[in-house]
């Protein structure tokens, strides 16, 4: 792994293991209604590379509920790239009604060896009686541009269990390794044509992994396991 990627690494899983900047603390009885969370790249000519990472883990505690995990880059200047990633991590021991969407929109304009990735990842515990309606996309285009690349994925797990608990530590930092990783796959696909050809098969064994992961941390069965992946 190179110095960039150790230090991605340690950001990542220190905002994971603290509850991270933007989710609820973790402790008994923090709550958050605030259940949308976005990240956004958009690169400029002030402004040649920009990357915005998001994580959050997020204990509902009752009622209907809509949960939003969205990464979004937009490139239209010339030799820009833009990387953005999040990360939700959501329990709702319900019982709810509950809509979760997951979402990771790239795209590329008028610009010539620009790039544009975007990650969004949905890890949903849901308890007994929570009715879900999970929703996966993910969309990258380029337009007006030959020599310009985009790659996005979006991977979305719902695991229901009898009592909602959230994940250990070690279970956390599994997840901020998982989401490094596909991370770099994604910046690694905008770079080579090889890369590209790959992605679908490995984002599929991905998926298995990041479902396995939670559902033997959580003791759980997974209700919903999806991934959508575009070049």
């Amino acid at each position: 792994m190179t110095a960039r990627g150790l230090a991605v690494h340690a950001v990542v899983a220190a905002l994971l293991l603290a509850g991270a900047a933007d989710a609820s603390p973790r402790g008994p009885g923090a709550e958050r209604r605030d259940l949308d969370v976005v990240a956004s790249a958009q690169p400029s000519d002030q402004r040649r590379e920009d990357r915005d990472v998001v994580v959050a883990e997020v204990m509902v505690r009752d009622g209907a509920l809509k949960a939003d995990a969205v990464a979004t880059t937009v490139t239209s200047c010339h030799a820009c790239r833009g990387e953005s990633a999040v990360l939700q991590v959501l329990y709702v021991p319900g019982p709810a009604s509950a809509r979760f969407d997951n979402v990771a929109s790239a795209w590329t304009q008028d610009c010539w060896d620009c790039t544009a990735t975007a990650l969004a990842v949905q890890v949903v515990v849901i308890g007994p009686g929570t009715r879900a309606r999970p929703t996966n996309r993910a969309l990258a285009v380029g337009d007006a541009c030959a020599t310009c690349r985009t790659a996005t994925a979006a991977f979305q797990v719902v695991v229901q269990v009898d009592a909602i608990g959230r994940l250990a530590d070690p279970a956390l930092a599994e997840v901020a390794a998982w989401f490094e990783a596909e991370a770099a796959l994604l910046e690694a696909a905008v770079q080579a044509p090889a890369a590209r050809r790959r992605a679908e098969r490995v984002a599929v064994r991905s998926l298995d992994d990041l479902r396995r992961l939670a559902v033997r941390s959580l003791g759980g069965r997974a209700r919903s396991a999806r991934v959508a992946v575009t070049r």
